[in-house]
C-alpha cells in the first residue's frame, strides 16, 4: 500500500506501491543520512524517481500536449536546495548569458541520471518536504521544457 505526503501548502499526495518499494530499496543502503541538507544545482532524476507523470517518456508526452507546461512530482533521498541556484542563475547574466529568463524566475536544469547525467529539460522547483524516516524528500516542479538529452552546460555543473 502507498502512503500519503503532505507538501508545505497542505497539499496530500499519495505514493504509489511502486514508489514506496523504490525509495524502501534506496534508503536501506543507509544506516544514517549523508547529509542533513546539500546544495544542489540541477535536478537529477532517475527514472525510478518518478512519481506523476510515472516515468521521463511519461512526462515527455504529456509535456509535448500541453507545451506550457505540467505539474510534476518526485523523490529525492536526503534534503536538498534547488532554489538557491534558481535564484542564482536568473539574476547572473554574466555567468549564466543563456539561461532561460523568459521561463521566469528559479529556473534549474533537469538531468536524467538514466542518460549518462545529461539534460533533458527545465524545471522550477514549487515546493519541497523535508527528509521522510526514510530519507526521502518530495519534490513537486514545474516541467517547462523537456527535449532530448544533450550535454550539461559547463556553467551549470
Amino acid at each position: 500500500m502507498g502512503y500519503p505526503i503532505r507538501f508545505p501548502n497542505q497539499q496530500i499526495v499519495e505514493m504509489p506501491v511502486e514508489t514506496v518499494a523504490a525509495i524502501s530499496a534506496s534508503s536501506a543502503q543507509y544506516s544514517a543520512p549523508l547529509w542533513c541538507y546539500r546544495a544542489e544545482r540541477v535536478l537529477k532524476l532517475g527514472g525510478h524517481q518518478w512519481i506523476s507523470p510515472s516515468s521521463p517518456a511519461a512526462a515527455y508526452s504529456l509535456w509535448a500536449a500541453h507545451r506550457a507546461g505540467i505539474i510534476a512530482t518526485a523523490w529525492k533521498l536526503f534534503n536538498r536546495g534547488w532554489l538557491g541556484a534558481g535564484e542564482e542563475y536568473f539574476y547572473d547574466s554574466l555567468r549564466y548569458p543563456n539561461h532561460p529568463r523568459h521561463l521566469g524566475e528559479n529556473v534549474i536544469p533537469l538531468v536524467g541520471e538514466d542518460n549518462g547525467t545529461q539534460q533533458i529539460g527545465w524545471v522550477r522547483v514549487l515546493q519541497q518536504t523535508a527528509a521522510d524516516e526514510y530519507y526521502a524528500v518530495f519534490v513537486q516542479f514545474a516541467l517547462l521544457e523537456m527535449f532530448a538529452p544533450r550535454a550539461l552546460p559547463g556553467e551549470y555543473a
